[in-house]
């Protein structure tokens, strides 16, 4: 797994920490279609949890 995905989806699956996934997603210039179609650990919650974060910082 990508490095960068892999700390997307611990900050999510370990620490709970919507905001600083959606900052590596944000620095990395990552979407959430990218992130999805490369890692099938979070759910479809996570994801809309993820964008609402991503959307907030913008």
């Amino acid at each position: 797994m990508n490095p960068i995905i892999n700390k997307i989806v611990l900050a999510i699956k370990k620490e709970e920490d919507f905001n600083k996934a959606a900052q590596i997603m944000i620095e990395n210039k990552l979407t959430i279609s990218e992130l999805s179609k490369k890692t099938l650990k979070l759910s479809q919650l996570d994801l809309a949890k993820l964008a609402d974060k991503i959307f907030q910082k913008k």
